[in-house]
């Protein structure tokens, strides 16, 4: 039962309609709004009318709760609740975004990781040391020093942690290392569990289990809720489904649904929702656009060799690549996502140009687009800070489109770098040269492999906006056919096979990329 108090009206009144609810044997939760003070009701309701509670004269009005679920409810807490966790105000106008490795392996990859992803905007390191896995023979994770290396490097960092507790007998250590416990979909109803987390004041991280219902899942929350901890996150991560193309279904639905439920804030965990690295950029936008607080995204240094997750880990370079976008469609919603420095470049993780805006840009966050002129518009426009582009290889000569734009005095260039450029030809696994009949790659590569692509007559040439967008669409075609001409980096990120090294024209092969920044305006009145 919720009631509405009269605006204005006298403490005394209000302590009189307490007390006397208090005597019929229930637990009154007041909720302080900016125009309206409501009394939450918990406990059985059912000897109560509606019409005898209204009969008090700091009543303005009486509401029956219907659904099981009480203190996560909207009605019973209609403004937005707001979790600080750290620093970061979870379910605020910044949004939460928690990325690391799915475990923590070692002292270096977790220090490494968290470094980087700091400096791509996360505002929470996650990483496991605790790892409930179906198999009994799975990595289970470092345990406790799993937990000791995480606070670490969360503190070089300066991230608050996000680790998953699987029992009670863990709840000492996790209350001391932890700043955000999570409770992973295999233990949402785990209620001894959950009752225990309810009598600590750390923050809680509730993830939907594989097939339950929202209501369940709030139900789950109540139990945390009933004992006294009200810091509760939700979690949506993908639940069972018919489908086998992903991992899990990534139910979005859940978040406006959440949203209209419950007062509490509402992550989405495109990583585990689908089990692809691929997917993780779209959905995630996606949670964006349909009102998330906030995101999960795993993020290893090496996902071919993760000892869990692998496959649905994204790189530090492609954590760093999406940010940017995210922050964009963030804004479009009224939201933000600080990240500290931005620089923009042309092509995608694993190119050329990411190599040397690696180098140039070594502090900021780094994200790719198409084609050159979306660099420079994004600089003119001010989404980006900086840009790095191509503007002369040693084989190709200069870039024409990239002249001609440092030419219109929009832009100072304040750094230079030279590239070596080692070509290679790269295809998904057990593809042999002589089956591929299509090689896709940027004209300026094409120009520089020239020699080799004449002893292929057969092949038909296919010029790409860059080549590591050649080499992700080579990889999504996967028909042991095509071929893509980039970089070894690109084909590692795109789970290809160099079939041929070092097929530019000349062993002399180097790329300079200047590093830009458009030119202050000066008004004058």
């Amino acid at each position: 039962m919720i009631i509405v108090l009269k605006q204005g009206i006298e403490q005394d009144k209000v302590d009189c309609l307490k007390s006397w609810i208090t005597e019929k044997g229930l637990e009154v939760n007041p909720i302080y709004g900016t125009e309206k003070t409501v009394l939450g009701l918990v406990g059985d309701t059912s000897h109560l009318s509606v019409d005898e509670v209204g009969m008090h004269e700091a009543v303005e009005k009486v509401l029956k709760v219907q659904e099981p679920y009480k203190k996560a409810n909207r009605k019973f807490h209609p403004e937005n609740t707001i979790i600080r966790v750290g620093n970061t105000e979870v379910g605020g106008k910044e949004l939460a975004v928690i990325a690391g490795p799915c475990s923590v392996e070692s002292e270096e990859q977790i220090i490494k990781i968290a470094q980087q992803v700091k400096k791509s905007g996360a505002n929470m390191l996650r990483g496991g040391a605790f790892k409930p896995r179906t198999s009994p023979y799975a990595f289970q994770g470092l345990k406790d020093e799993g937990l000791i290396l995480l606070k670490k490097a969360g503190e070089l960092a300066g991230l608050p942690i996000v680790s998953e507790i699987t029992n009670t007998g863990s709840l000492e250590i996790f209350e001391q290392y932890v700043d955000l416990i999570q409770v992973g979909a295999r233990n949402m109803q785990n209620f001894e569990l959950l009752k225990e987390l309810g009598r600590i004041s750390k923050p809680v991280l509730l993830k939907r289990g594989f097939a339950n219902t929202l209501e369940e899942l709030l139900m789950a929350c109540e139990y945390i809720m009933s004992e006294g901890n009200t810091q509760v996150i939700l979690c949506e991560r993908g639940i069972r489904t018919h489908e086998t193309y992903t991992r899990n279904t990534l139910d979005l639905s859940a978040v406006p649904a959440l949203k209209r439920m419950s007062h509490l804030p509402v992550l989405v965990d495109p990583s585990h929702g689908t089990g692809l690295s691929w997917m993780v950029e779209p959905l995630a936008k996606a949670a964006v656009a349909v009102g998330a607080d906030g995101l999960i995204i795993e993020v290893h240094n090496n996902p071919m060799k993760a000892l869990s997750d692998g496959p649905q880990s994204i790189t530090p370079a492609e954590f760093s690549y999406v940010m940017p976008k995210l922050r964009e469609y963030a804004r479009f919603e009224g939201r933000d996502i600080s990240i500290p420095h931005t620089a923009a470049y042309a092509g995608t993780p694993g190119s050329f140009a990411n190599e040397a805006a690696e180098k140039l840009c070594s502090n900021s966050a780094l994200t790719g687009f198409e084609h050159f002129d979306d660099v420079f518009d994004a600089v003119l426009n001010q989404k980006i800070e900086m840009g790095v582009v191509p503007c002369e290889n040693t084989i190709a000569g200069k870039v024409s489109e990239v002249s001609e734009r440092l030419a219109k005095d929009e832009f100072t260039i304040i750094d230079r770098i030279r590239i070596k450029i080692n070509q290679m030809l790269v295809a998904p696994a057990g593809t042999e040269l002589s089956s591929i009949r299509k090689i896709y790659s940027h004209h300026k590569a094409l120009e520089q492999c020239k020699n080799f692509l004449e002893t292929l007559p057969d092949c038909q040439i296919l010029p790409y906006s860059t080549t590591s967008a050649a080499a992700a669409a080579v990889a999504a075609l996967n028909d042991k056919c095509s071929a893509a001409i980039a970089s070894e980096t690109a084909a590692k990120l795109n789970r290809l096979v160099v079939i041929k090294d070092n097929i530019q024209d000349k062993e002399n092969n180097y790329t300079e990329f200047v590093l830009f920044k458009a030119k202050c305006k000066i008004t004058t009145e």
